[in-house]
């Protein structure tokens, strides 16, 4: 089972199983497309600042 927390400005946004699920597997495509990157990947950490 995989955890997703997608925050914003500190607030938590509420996703639905759908949501996680999509998030993952379009980081986890983009990630194995990538150079570099190991093909065993146990966590994805990711922050934005605008």
């Amino acid at each position: 089972m995989s955890n997703v927390i997608i925050k914003v400005n500190d607030e938590k946004v509420p996703l639905n199983d759908f949501m996680e699920e999509m998030l993952k597997n379009l980081l986890l495509a983009y990630l194995k497309a990538a150079k570099g990157i190991p093909e065993d990947i146990k966590s994805i950490n990711v922050e934005i600042e605008l």
